[in-house]
């Protein structure tokens, strides 16, 4: 199989545990790339919140962000193939958050904002403060999100529910009615909140069709419940092996975990 394409969710994938790509990972997407393998990012973070990787890997195709809510394109700040929140899912969110003690990080068109630190915030903020300047996400503390929820000029990507506990965040999760929703867990204490149909293989699926590339001659490396969908629409879908159970069930491959040259093993290998 000639393979054209790989895409890469970040977070428990291409980023270690302690949230940085691995030397060996670098050297084999690059190795792709001199092939003339397109190198794509599909992730559930903002396109702020990716550019300190993009700008790494010195990449040039588009990201697909926020689990598949928009596509951007880093050299014309442009976004494409978008469907966002309206005012009222958003206000709907924020309510079933408040009634479960749930925290909420809102995704706007250029910003990541939050009412309240959390532990997650904390830290998150702590990466953000690290990055150099002309690659740093833009984060911001604002006093209520009503501002940007009834700003008619505003664009709202998602939510992002978190909370330690796990009863809390499913009762949430099941208020949330299916028909307007794409909730999605990320992680063990989170999820992503978008409107209903976008997921990464959905996106993934509109961005290979624009360069005429069959999904066959594509692989998909992931690792959480919101990989799933990339996973099982490419050629090759690959779970690393910190990947829960039900991720690993749904790809053809299962390789090492984030902590290890697994990802640089495996291309080599496969791209031979």
């Amino acid at each position: 199989m000639k393979y054209q394409v790989i895409a890469f969710d970040l977070d428990g994938t291409l980023l270690n545990p302690e949230g940085r790509i691995l030397d060996s990972s670098k050297q084999a997407i690059q190795q792709a790339r001199d092939k003339g393998i397109k190198v794509i990012l599909v992730t559930g973070r903002h396109h702020t919140a990716v550019k300190p990787y993009y700008a790494e890997l010195d990449l040039d195709t588009p990201i697909i962000c926020c689990n598949g809510t928009y596509v951007y394109y880093p050299e014309t700040d442009e976004v494409r193939h978008s469907n966002p929140l309206s005012a009222e899912q958003c206000r709907k969110v924020r309510s079933i958050a408040a009634k479960h003690n749930i925290h909420l990080l809102m995704y706007s068109r250029d910003a990541m904002n939050y009412m309240e630190l959390n532990p997650h915030m904390e830290k998150f903020q702590q990466w953000v403060s690290a990055c150099p300047e002309n690659v740093r996400p833009n984060v911001q503390q604002i006093p209520s999100f009503d501002t940007l929820i009834d700003n008619p000029n505003e664009i709202i990507w998602k939510f992002v529910m978190s909370s330690p506990n796990r009863k809390d965040m499913e009762s949430a999760v099941a208020e949330l009615p299916v028909s307007e929703f794409s909730a999605e867990w990320s992680w063990i204490d989170r999820v992503d909140c978008s409107s209903n149909g976008n997921t990464k293989g959905a996106k993934l699926a509109v961005i290979l069709k624009e360069w005429n590339i069959n999904p066959q001659n594509t692989i998909a490396f992931g690792d959480n419940h919101n990989d799933i969908s990339m996973l099982i629409s490419v050629g090759l879908g690959v779970a690393m092996g910190n990947a829960e159970n039900e991720v690993k069930a749904q790809a053809k491959a299962v390789i090492g975990s984030n902590a290890e040259d697994a990802i640089a093993e495996y291309l080599t290998n496969v791209l031979k």
